[in-house]
C-alpha cells in the first residue's frame, strides 16, 4: 500500500511522490501511535431490576425467555420463589432476585423476561424486569467493587461497570447468588 504525499517545496498543484505507508508514518511521528492490543473480553447480559442496571456473565445464562412464558404457582415454595416453568421435557424454577438483593419488590403483577441461568449446580430461570442488552465488554473495564457497596449486595457483586458518568452496572456473581437462594437467603 502506498500513499502520495508532496515532496518539500513542491505546489499542491505538482504530481506528487510515492512513499509507503510505513515512511509516511515514520516521516509524521505516528509509527509508535499504532498499538496492537488483543484485550480479554466478557460477554455480559444487561437487564434491570426496580429501574436499576445489573449484569451476569453471557457464560451462566443459556437462554433468554420471552415474558410470556407460563410460570406455574406451586404452594409451600419460598417467597423468592415465582413459580416452575416446563421447558422442553424440563421442570425450572423461577426466582426473583428483589428479597436478595435488598430490593423493593416489583408493584402491579408486571412480568418481564426470564433469564435461564446455571450456576451452584443448578439451573432456575431469573425473573427480570427489563432486558437491556447483550454486550462484550473488556476485562480492564470492570472494576472491583467499592467498600461502600451496600451490605445486601455486597456478597453477590463481582464487579462494576462505569457505563458513563451517571451510571454503573452491578455484574452479579450468580453463584453467589445460587448459593444463597439454595439456603434460604432470599
Amino acid at each position: 500500500m502506498t500513499a502520495e504525499f508532496p515532496r518539500d517545496g513542491e505546489a499542491n498543484d505538482q504530481p506528487p511522490a510515492t512513499q509507503t505507508l510505513g515512511e509516511a508514518l515514520a516521516a509524521h511521528g505516528d509509527a509508535e501511535a499504532v498499538v496492537d492490543i488483543d484485550e480479554p473480553t466478557q460477554q455480559l447480559v444487561l437487564f434491570r431490576l426496580n429501574d436499576q442496571p445489573f449484569a451476569l456473565p453471557g457464560s451462566a445464562v443459556s437462554e433468554i425467555l420471552s415474558s410470556d412464558q407460563p410460570v406455574y404457582y406451586v404452594p409451600g415454595l419460598p417467597a423468592s420463589t415465582e413459580g416452575v416453568l416446563h421447558l422442553r421435557g424440563k421442570i425450572e424454577s423461577v426466582i426473583s432476585l428483589h428479597q436478595l438483593l435488598g430490593l423493593p419488590a416489583p408493584e402491579g403483577n408486571q412480568k418481564g423476561m426470564i433469564l435461564l441461568v446455571s450456576a451452584a449446580g443448578i439451573t432456575s430461570g431469573v425473573r427480570i424486569e427489563q432486558l437491556d442488552d447483550v454486550s462484550e465488554v473488556t476485562q480492564s473495564m470492570l472494576q472491583a467493587p467499592p467498600e461502600t457497596l451496600s451490605g445486601t449486595l455486597r456478597p453477590y457483586v463481582s464487579a462494576l461497570w462505569q457505563i458513563d458518568e451517571q451510571e454503573a452496572l452491578a455484574l452479579l456473581d450468580p453463584e453467589a447468588l445460587f448459593d444463597a437462594y439454595q439456603q434460604g437467603l432470599g
